[in-house]
């Protein structure tokens, strides 16, 4: 997850370092170019490497989502079933031939003894190459086009949504306008600069995002893993949400600091607003992990609903 998160936003930060480069020596045309020269290239392994890998399977096997009357696994035969002495025990032995003592295959051949314990997808033939590479291969849902597609709107209302959006949607907005200021602030008095210099200042953006991708990592299992022993050995997914102290502490010190320095670039140095940039970048990553490992632990369906929703957008 936290690389997951770093490829997003580590991505959108790498970007305007080189953007500011692209723009200052051959135009800023050329941005998009490379853009669609990238998606073009991308697009025929996207085709041909990335084959469609989802499936239904049996209701009974999702145990987190199904009901009890749901979760319902095949009736055992009563010889299948463990008696308390070993003679009884030897009397539903199998031979090499499929056959237990007082069970007789059917005429045509089939072990209904066997077939009660066979799933359903057991023997389904895996596709061909060929076949992966069809755009469409069927539904992977039961469930109505129109739910599926209305489910992730009454999320929103869902405290743990509503939680993950302060979360995450409340620090990606304040990054998103400190990177709408910023070219303000250094192309501006006092210290002028150019587009190049102006995108090397997102450096700091960068290397922020990666602090954030590292700290996330290692704490987020981590931190789990010693409150499950302090609980003693029970899970709860309210331990991912532990990663929000070190967001509070890098992203307020971020956050306040950049604005503090970026409006006395006079008394300060232009490294320290990049600093602190980075800072608020890290707490950005950091809570963005601590929401959806959050969402994602404790609540699968609603996961499942935003990514349908994120798929949309």
């Amino acid at each position: 997850m936290a690389l997951t998160n770093l490829a997003v936003f580590g991505g959108a930060f790498f970007t305007p370092i080189l953007v500011g480069k692209i723009t200052h020596t051959i135009g800023w045309p050329w941005s998009f170019y490379f853009v669609a020269i990238f998606c073009a290239v991308c697009f025929p392994l996207l085709f041909f490497l990335c084959p469609e890998t989802a499936y239904v399977r049996s209701a009974h096997l999702n145990t987190d989502l199904a009901s009890s009357e749901d979760v319902v696994l095949p009736k055992k035969p009563e010889s299948y079933e463990m008696q308390g002495d070993a003679t009884a025990t030897n009397s539903t032995s199998i031979d090499r031939e499929g056959n237990s003592n007082g069970h007789r295959r059917e005429a045509s051949g089939r072990d209904p003894l066997h077939e009660s314990y066979q799933p359903t997808s057991a023997h389904t033939p895996k596709h061909t190459w060929s076949q992966s590479l069809r755009i469409f291969n069927g539904r992977k849902s039961n469930e109505s086009y129109w739910k599926l597609l209305l489910r992730p709107f009454p999320l929103f209302g869902h405290p743990a949504i509503l939680w993950a959006c302060l979360i995450q949607g409340t620090m990606i907005g304040w990054t998103v306008f400190i990177g709408v200021v910023l070219g303000a602030i250094f192309l501006g008095p006092p210290l002028f600069w150019d587009e190049v210099r102006t995108g090397y200042a997102y450096t700091g953006a960068f290397l922020g995002a990666v602090i954030g991708f590292l700290i996330a990592g290692g704490l987020a299992d981590w931190s789990a893993k010693f409150m499950t022993r302090k609980n003693g050995g029970i899970y709860e997914p309210e331990f991912r949400i532990v990663l929000v102290i070190p967001q509070l502490i890098f992203g307020c010190a971020g956050l306040f600091g950049f604005g503090i320095t970026s409006a006395r670039l006079i008394d300060y140095h232009w490294a320290v607003p990049v600093a602190f940039f980075g800072m608020q970048v890290g707490g950005m990553v950091i809570g963005a992990v601590a929401a959806s490992l959050y969402i994602v632990d404790a609540h699968r369906k609603i996961a499942d609903s935003l990514l349908c929703l994120h798929r949309l957008t």
